[in-house]
Protein backbone atom coordinates (compact mmCIF):
# COMPACT_ATOMS: atom_id res chain seq x y z
CA UNK A 1 0.00 0.00 0.00
CA UNK A 2 1.22 3.82 -0.97
CA UNK A 3 1.70 6.43 1.35
CA UNK A 4 -1.05 8.96 0.76
CA UNK A 5 -0.16 12.64 0.25
CA UNK A 6 -0.16 14.58 3.29
CA UNK A 7 -0.52 18.22 3.25
CA UNK A 8 2.19 20.41 3.74
CA UNK A 9 2.58 21.25 7.76
CA UNK A 10 3.05 25.05 7.05
CA UNK A 11 -0.68 24.76 5.58
CA UNK A 12 -1.61 22.48 8.29
CA UNK A 13 -0.31 24.33 11.35
CA UNK A 14 -2.20 28.17 9.39
CA UNK A 15 -5.44 26.32 9.33
CA UNK A 16 -5.36 24.97 12.55
CA UNK A 17 -4.37 28.40 14.17
CA UNK A 18 -7.22 30.34 12.19
CA UNK A 19 -9.54 27.71 13.79
CA UNK A 20 -9.78 29.40 16.65
CA UNK A 21 -9.07 26.12 18.95
CA UNK A 22 -8.40 28.40 22.33
CA UNK A 23 -4.67 26.57 23.87
CA UNK A 24 -3.67 25.30 26.68
CA UNK A 25 -0.62 24.01 25.76
CA UNK A 26 0.19 23.04 22.59
CA UNK A 27 3.00 20.76 21.05
CA UNK A 28 4.09 19.69 17.30
CA UNK A 29 5.53 16.73 17.24
CA UNK A 30 7.77 15.67 14.33
CA UNK A 31 7.75 11.74 13.88
CA UNK A 32 9.93 9.91 11.97
CA UNK A 33 8.52 6.69 9.98
CA UNK A 34 9.92 2.92 11.06
CA UNK A 35 7.43 0.59 9.04
CA UNK A 36 6.96 0.35 5.35
CA UNK A 37 3.31 0.63 5.32
CA UNK A 38 2.28 4.57 5.53
CA UNK A 39 0.16 6.72 7.13
CA UNK A 40 2.63 7.82 10.03
CA UNK A 41 2.08 11.75 9.95
CA UNK A 42 4.91 13.26 9.25
CA UNK A 43 3.73 15.81 11.94
CA UNK A 44 1.06 15.77 14.77
CA UNK A 45 -0.35 18.86 16.65
CA UNK A 46 -1.43 18.28 20.18
CA UNK A 47 -3.65 20.92 22.10
CA UNK A 48 -4.10 20.13 26.11
CA UNK A 49 -6.63 21.89 28.25
CA UNK A 50 -5.11 23.89 30.47
CA UNK A 51 -5.68 21.46 33.27
CA UNK A 52 -4.48 18.49 30.98
CA UNK A 53 -7.81 16.76 31.09
CA UNK A 54 -8.56 16.79 27.43
CA UNK A 55 -6.45 16.92 24.00
CA UNK A 56 -7.66 17.86 20.73
CA UNK A 57 -5.23 16.28 17.97
CA UNK A 58 -4.32 17.64 14.64
CA UNK A 59 -2.36 16.01 11.63
CA UNK A 60 -2.64 15.60 7.83
CA UNK A 61 -4.59 12.85 7.50
CA UNK A 62 -6.92 14.38 10.12
CA UNK A 63 -7.61 17.53 7.56
CA UNK A 64 -7.92 15.34 4.98
CA UNK A 65 -10.87 13.60 6.30
CA UNK A 66 -12.33 16.02 8.91
CA UNK A 67 -10.97 19.72 8.09
CA UNK A 68 -10.10 20.25 11.95
CA UNK A 69 -9.09 19.09 15.32
CA UNK A 70 -10.61 16.40 16.89
CA UNK A 71 -10.92 15.23 20.43
CA UNK A 72 -8.35 12.66 21.12
CA UNK A 73 -8.94 10.14 24.00
CA UNK A 74 -6.41 11.40 26.64
CA UNK A 75 -5.44 8.86 29.46
CA UNK A 76 -3.11 9.31 32.25
CA UNK A 77 -0.13 6.25 32.24
CA UNK A 78 2.36 7.90 34.67
CA UNK A 79 3.78 11.65 35.85
CA UNK A 80 3.79 13.58 33.48
CA UNK A 81 3.28 10.96 30.45
CA UNK A 82 0.07 10.11 28.42
CA UNK A 83 -1.38 8.33 25.76
CA UNK A 84 -3.12 9.91 23.32
CA UNK A 85 -5.68 8.25 20.99
CA UNK A 86 -7.75 8.87 17.64
CA UNK A 87 -9.41 7.24 14.81
CA UNK A 88 -9.32 8.58 11.34
CA UNK A 89 -12.65 7.24 9.51
CA UNK A 90 -13.04 6.95 5.84
CA UNK A 91 -9.87 8.31 4.49
CA UNK A 92 -9.41 8.69 1.04
CA UNK A 93 -6.48 6.65 -0.42
CA UNK A 94 -6.56 5.93 -4.16
CA UNK A 95 -9.78 6.14 -6.37
CA UNK A 96 -12.76 5.48 -4.48
CA UNK A 97 -10.89 3.40 -1.81
CA UNK A 98 -11.13 4.51 1.77
CA UNK A 99 -9.55 3.25 4.88
CA UNK A 100 -10.26 3.70 8.61
CA UNK A 101 -7.08 3.92 10.94
CA UNK A 102 -6.80 3.76 14.70
CA UNK A 103 -4.19 5.84 16.17
CA UNK A 104 -2.02 5.53 19.60
CA UNK A 105 0.74 8.41 20.49
CA UNK A 106 2.36 7.88 24.01
CA UNK A 107 3.83 11.66 24.87
CA UNK A 108 6.16 12.15 27.59
CA UNK A 109 5.97 15.38 29.22
CA UNK A 110 8.91 15.34 30.71
CA UNK A 111 11.59 14.42 27.75
CA UNK A 112 9.23 15.31 25.09
CA UNK A 113 9.88 12.15 22.95
CA UNK A 114 6.34 10.54 21.25
CA UNK A 115 6.17 6.94 19.72
CA UNK A 116 3.54 6.22 17.27
CA UNK A 117 1.69 3.14 16.38
CA UNK A 118 -1.32 3.02 14.29
CA UNK A 119 -3.48 0.35 12.87
CA UNK A 120 -5.28 0.41 9.16
CA UNK A 121 -8.41 -1.43 9.38
CA UNK A 122 -8.77 -5.35 8.01
CA UNK A 123 -4.82 -5.00 7.91
CA UNK A 124 -2.72 -7.04 10.22
CA UNK A 125 -0.34 -4.84 9.76
CA UNK A 126 1.31 -1.62 11.93
CA UNK A 127 2.27 1.63 11.48
CA UNK A 128 5.42 2.92 14.06
CA UNK A 129 7.08 6.21 14.43
CA UNK A 130 8.79 8.35 17.24
CA UNK A 131 9.88 11.74 17.21
CA UNK A 132 10.35 14.83 19.35
CA UNK A 133 7.88 17.70 20.39
CA UNK A 134 8.05 21.11 20.66
CA UNK A 135 6.02 23.57 22.45
CA UNK A 136 4.11 25.72 20.01
CA UNK A 137 2.06 28.91 20.01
Amino acid sequence: MKPIKVLKVAAVVSLWCASGVAAGERYMCELTVHSDYGLVPPKVLLDFSNNRSSVQVYDGYIHEVYGQPIAGVLEQSGSNKYVISWDVENLPISGNSRLSTQNILRFNGKSMKVTFTGYIGGYANHNRGSGKCKPYS
